[in-house]
């Protein structure tokens, strides 16, 4: 391991360490990528749920090691964070310490009592002390944004918590101060798991790891396998940033990334598709970054329901409780369901010896911490589960190979018959799911 010192303004030292990932992490062949986030920092969709159809993602914040709303200030200068004394006392400063890792975005930067504090993109990060429930207050400021509170769904209501003036939630934008050429873009692509390149429609791109200088482009037509389609750029474009032109044997001049030739794959139909991952060697999703995954977590493609994760082949699920949802979960888009649901319900989802025979929990090790769109959560045994998007993780025990998902469209009905215990349940699912028709677990497969 290599250690790095940066240093940054008003003499902050800066103590950064770089690492290989693991062999199965998105990788552009000669270059390791950095993690999205550090250890303890996680990703959260911030959602408007509608009445009538699938929810709808409005952006991605960043969030704490339970997926608490980080914010920064508008008084913090450059790599100084001037909240402290009485702002520190409502305002926490988000600590943190070295990384294993470079980190492209993220900095650390010195407290005047010696910690060390994160900071994304310059701006030192805190938590809310008023905040309640994880993601409260950026709920409520993407509601307001797009609503009027008084009608804005569950969370966000007239006098619904906001930040205070001069403070900002932290909204992850992954392409801030990259110079990217027009017509390419930077996005999160799910099925990656990673921060990709994207053509203007959104579609991923790839880079040709061949032989190739700053000025010629391999894989030429027809030596070229025509499921490669060249990301074509204008005759009169010139370099920019870390991108370069290339000419190809035809003449035509084509974008390079790091001088890698860039590329669509023909059979990635939609924005966010990655089926060119794996193809061949000779190409790589053009990842800028990639996410933190748990051990032997995967992304496989399931006839009829696209891409999913799944652990050691076996494909994951997650369960929510019973809510009034138009036209099912079994379309591609229709798995989304807002992540403060999943928190409230936590492990329990399925925690009865009865449930557990079916359902086994994807638990997570001793020393595991919170990443990305990862999260630890405690089950009701004290044993550590893992947690993707909000929503706890299982694996079905009707699954007996790779590749099937059994436990598709499961619902685990709640009898009460009268019984105390069962008839809290019912209550607390029907509060968690919104619903008043009946109260359950729906199990659906998860979704990247």
């Amino acid at each position: 391991m290599q250690l790095r010192y940066w240093t940054h303004t008003g003499g902050l030292l800066l103590v950064l360490a770089t690492a290989s990932f693991r062999p199965d992490a998105v990788q552009a062949n000669d270059r390791t990528l950095p993690p999205t986030t550090p250890p303890g920092v996680t990703l959260v969709e911030v959602v408007r749920e509608l009445s009538a159809s699938s929810d709808q993602v409005l952006w991605t914040r960043l969030g704490d090691a339970n997926g608490g709303t980080l914010f920064w200030s508008q008084n913090d200068t450059a790599g100084v964070a001037n909240c402290v004394d009485a702002c520190a006392k409502e305002f926490h400063p988000l600590l943190g310490s070295p990384p294993a890792s470079t980190l492209d975005s993220w900095s650390l930067v010195r407290r005047s009592n010696g910690s060390l504090q994160w900071a994304y993109q310059g701006h030192p990060l805190y938590t809310w002390s008023r905040e309640q429930e994880p993601g409260e207050v950026a709920t409520n400021v993407g509601l307001a944004e797009t609503t009027n509170l008084k009608t804005a769904g569950s969370l966000a209501k007239a006098g619904s918590l906001l930040p205070p003036a001069g403070w900002e939630v932290a909204r992850f934008d992954p392409g801030a101060g990259l110079l990217v050429p027009a017509g390419l873009d930077v996005a999160l692509v799910a099925s990656a798991q990673a921060v990709i390149l994207t053509d203007f429609d959104g579609y991923t791109l790839y880079e040709f790891d061949g032989s190739v200088d700053d000025t010629t482009a391999a894989c030429s037509r027809p030596r070229c396998d025509s499921s490669w389609l060249p990301v074509m750029a204008p005759a009169l474009a010139n370099p920019i940033g870390e991108f370069s032109v290339a000419t190809r044997e035809d003449g035509s001049r084509q974008w390079a990334y790091r001088t890698r030739p860039l590329y669509r794959y023909r059979d990635d139909l939609l924005p966010g598709d990655v089926h060119g991952h794996g193809k061949d060697a000779r190409w790589q999703i053009a990842a800028l970054s990639e996410h933190f995954s748990p051990e032997g977590l995967s992304v496989s493609t399931l006839t009829g329901y696209g891409d999913a994760l799944t652990l050691g082949g076996m494909t994951l699920y997650s369960g929510s409780a019973f809510e009034k949802y138009w036209g099912g979960r079994n379309l591609r888009d229709s798995f989304k369901v807002a992540y403060f649901r999943g928190k409230r319900l936590g492990g329990n989802a399925c925690a009865d010896t009865t449930c557990l025979e079916s359902w086994r929990p994807f638990l997570a090790p001793a020393d595991a911490e919170s990443q990305g769109f990862w999260e630890v959560i405690t089950r009701p045994d004290s044993s550590r589960q893992w947690a993707y998007k909000g929503f706890a993780l299982y694996t079905y025990s009707g699954d007996t190979a790779p590749g099937q998902n059994r436990g598709q469209a499961v619902y685990s009905f709640t009898d009460p018959a009268g019984r105390a215990d069962d008839l809290e349940r019912v209550a607390w699912l029907a509060n968690i799911g919104n619903a008043g028709g009946g109260a359950g677990v729906y199990w659906n497969i998860a979704k990247p």
